[in-house]
């Protein structure tokens, strides 16, 4: 299976959108740091992007930006020194969609219009977001992935303007599609990498590794075997993926076992002998030991668990 595919569906994403907001005049609006990731896109006019400990930056129209557990971040237009500054704090809302919102004079057309939005993960596999999505990637609008991307946005705004059937699967399903095409960018510029897959598959060796282990669990996977997979000497290989993926190659295998074993246990019902097979035990007995090591209780007390 598709390494990142796999891990984004072992995250079990739910997105939320908080549609547009559209803006004029001086305005500031300060969003709270966040475990999540958020995004926003710039669909008309411009502003300043700010994020704390950083020199604020211009953001233009038909830019994006995605960011992993950020700190308290901002959204700035400073257009006449003699009009006061708006200044909201936005609180994020739990539940559905929120409506658009205006800041500014209302009565006046909008010079701006953003639309936003973040994403929660499953707390059962959620550790498997380090090294996955990026602290912050920027498509900016001259770059050459810009024009999938704004198709992609401009369905999500349709969708999320209409009331047709269905509107909430769509939007969900739209969601997950731009948190990948988010998570394929590199890092913004000045953003260091961080150990994980992602960085793991931008390695051509590394990466043949990786598909492989990621499309047979069942293998009895060796370093030596994951190395000639790679084309790579043994040591060559264990020192390079330990420093690029962030774990050793058998710690990354059992980890990735794990993340599959919860996931079936929490939701999809499984008996333990098909949750052993599939994730390359040979007994029952071996897995349940393996887990417990790992997750710190038993398989079937974590199945059962609220």
């Amino acid at each position: 299976m598709d390494p990142l595919g796999q891990t984004v569906a072992l995250l079990r994403p739910k997105a939320l959108l908080w549609k547009q907001m559209q803006a004029n005049g001086n305005w500031t609006v300060r969003f709270p740091a966040s475990t999540g990731v958020v995004f926003c896109f710039v669909a008309s006019g411009h502003c300043e992007f700010g994020v704390e400990g950083e020199p604020p930056r211009a953001l233009e129209q038909g830019d994006f930006l995605l960011l992993s557990r950020p700190p308290s971040w901002r959204l700035a237009r400073e257009t006449d020194a003699a009009r006061p500054t708006v200044v909201v704090d936005y609180t994020p809302r739990a539940g559905g969609p929120e409506r658009a919102r205006f800041v500014g004079d209302a009565s006046r057309p909008p010079e701006v219009e953003i639309l936003g939005g973040r994403f929660t993960f499953d707390p059962t596999n959620a550790d498997l977001l380090t090294g996955l999505v990026p602290r912050r990637a920027e498509i900016l609008s001259h770059n050459p992935t810009g024009p999938r991307l704004h198709h992609l946005l401009a369905l999500i705004r349709d969708e999320s303007s209409s009331e047709r059937a269905g509107q909430a699967l769509v939007l969900e399903r739209l969601l997950e599609v731009l948190l990948v095409e988010a998570i394929r960018q590199a890092p913004a510029p000045g953003v260091v990498a961080e150990p994980g897959l992602l960085t793991g598959l931008g390695d051509p060796q590394l990466a043949k590794a990786l598909n492989a282990m990621h499309g047979d669990l069942r293998r009895p996977w060796t370093v030596e075997r994951a190395a000639r997979v790679a084309g790579l000497s043994r040591s060559a290989f264990a020192e390079r993926f330990t420093a690029v993926v962030g774990l050793s190659p058998m710690d990354y295998l059992l980890r990735l076992r794990m993340a599959l074993a919860k996931d079936r246990l929490r939701f999809g019902g499984a008996r333990l002998a098909e949750v052993a097979t599939a994730c390359g035990y040979r007994s029952v007995s071996a897995f349940s030991t393996a887990f417990r090591r790992v997750v710190g209780i038993a398989p079937g007390a974590f199945a059962s668990r609220p």
